[in-house]
């Protein structure tokens, strides 16, 4: 039982572990944020000087630039609507498959059919 006195320790190292790679992440995503909305911004303000300046633009140039500027994935659908939710009996014990639930695929039921004809021609 000399073991259980280090269990705070290792319940509160794995907490603090968590949340900084967390904050690691959150950091990351922000920075990408940053220079990408960076990078749209100095696109659209060439592309506007260049209408200002009076000097004759391609169409094909405009599209192109336009394109470069566009935000990735614009017109999908946003992710939290393709995501499913996640319950925390999924994150403890896995989610669980059709076939878990009872519902086994054609494959699986012509197997078992075939087993119980087997059993059934021995007898």
């Amino acid at each position: 039982m000399s073991g259980t006195q280090y269990i705070p320790h290792i319940i509160y190292s794995t907490a603090l572990t968590s949340i900084s790679m967390h904050l690691l992440w959150q950091r990351k995503t922000a920075d990408e944020d940053r220079a990408r909305i960076k990078a749209q911004t100095s696109i659209l303000q060439d592309l506007i000087e260049q209408l200002r300046s009076g000097k004759p633009i391609s169409d094909e140039e405009i599209t192109r630039s336009r394109n470069l500027a566009r935000i990735h994935g614009e017109g999908k659908q946003p992710l939290d609507k393709e995501r499913t939710n996640i319950g925390w009996m999924d994150v403890l014990w896995g989610r669980k498959t059709p076939a878990d639930l009872g519902v086994s695929d054609e494959w699986e039921r012509k197997d078992l059919e075939q087993i119980r004809k087997e059993i059934e021609a021995e007898h």
